[in-house]
């Protein structure tokens, strides 16, 4: 199911759908929000070049095609992955497999380049009494997902901070407030009143080339291992087609099914419960973004950049 106006929620998609979802979902604007999307995008599009380079994912590449490359060996070369991907091996500890490989694999595996740029910041929110926020900045020393820990995300990564001019403005401030907002009244539906959360932000820029599809999602369907994401606030989609948001349910016998897509243009976010939820709400969400590939080839590149949030329900004793 795709292209309903926005703004929507769980229970447009439900009418949609013949069935309910319970979980709480809102795709919208930042007009929807009451801000200024014309001058959000324009003043954030900018700091996307400006991200280092995500130094993990080639790693991860480089271990698959070794596997691929030696599959009587996979065991083996998999029980350097995590040493490999958290840099307490170098590639030199692949060598066993390296110096076996002909040049033209040997020159493929060392071309593999970074092809997402990234930072993060995180920030805890409590609601005062008079009903304003107090918003502190804290900082990340490392980037843990909650999920599997047979799962590489689960894994500590070292993230560069995002600049103060990046997050701590007064527009960046206001979406935080928003997101805020959308997981207190997604709380209030379960008789909830949440006054604190904390919230990790991520800018990431995905590139696209000629030769390799954009993946912002590597993984495919997932959970972020948070109470409620913002998947992504897309900023920018420069010279490339598809990057199509999709918002999935995962039944009882642990099938998928995609309830909801849509291609999010420049101001336009999703946001979604995310881990857990099916114990809260009744449904199980997880979410995916299709690959995306250069529009016009001439250019030889494109770029999808979005800010991406996790949002946790922060309680007292934490």
């Amino acid at each position: 199911m795709k292209n309903l106006p926005l703004p929507l929620d769980e229970t447009t998609i439900s009418e949609h759908l013949g069935r309910q979802i319970k979980s709480p979902v809102r795709i919208a604007t930042l007009n929807d929000t009451g801000i200024d999307q014309n001058l959000f995008v324009k003043t954030f599009s900018p700091f996307f070049e400006q991200l280092p380079w995500d130094p993990y994912d080639p790693k991860k590449v480089q271990i698959e095609l070794l596997e691929d490359w030696f599959p009587e060996e996979k065991q083996e070369i998999h029980t350097h992955f995590k040493p490999y991907f958290l840099g307490k091996e170098s590639f030199e500890a692949l060598t066993p497999w390296t110096h076996r490989l002909n040049p033209q694999k040997l020159e493929q595996l060392k071309s593999i380049q970074p092809w997402r740029r990234r930072s993060v910041s995180k920030f805890r929110i409590i609601e005062q009494e008079d009903g304003s926020l107090n918003i502190k900045r804290h900082p990340v020393p490392q980037f843990v997902q909650d999920v599997d820990e047979a799962d590489y995300r689960s894994w500590p990564r070292f993230f560069q901070e995002a600049p103060a001019e990046h997050v701590e403005n007064e527009l960046f401030r206001q979406f935080l407030a928003v997101a805020f907002r959308t997981m207190q009244k997604a709380r209030k539906t379960i008789g909830q009143h949440v006054t604190k959360a904390k919230i990790v932000v991520h800018f990431m820029s995905v590139k696209s080339t000629t030769d390799h599809p954009g993946d912002n999602s590597p993984e495919g369907a997932h959970e972020d291992g948070a109470d409620y994401i913002i998947s992504a606030l897309v900023i920018n989609r420069i010279n490339i087609t598809g990057g199509e948001s999709q918002i999935i349910e995962q039944v009882a016998n642990g099938s998928k099914e995609v309830i909801y897509s849509h291609t999010l243009q420049p101001g336009e976010f999703v946001f979604q419960a995310d881990s857990r939820d099916e114990h809260i709400y009744g449904t199980d969400l997880w979410h995916h973004v299709t690959p995306f590939v250069v529009d016009d080839l001439s250019q030889g590149y494109g770029w999808r950049d979005i800010i991406g949030f996790d949002i946790n329900v922060w309680n007292d004793d934490e």
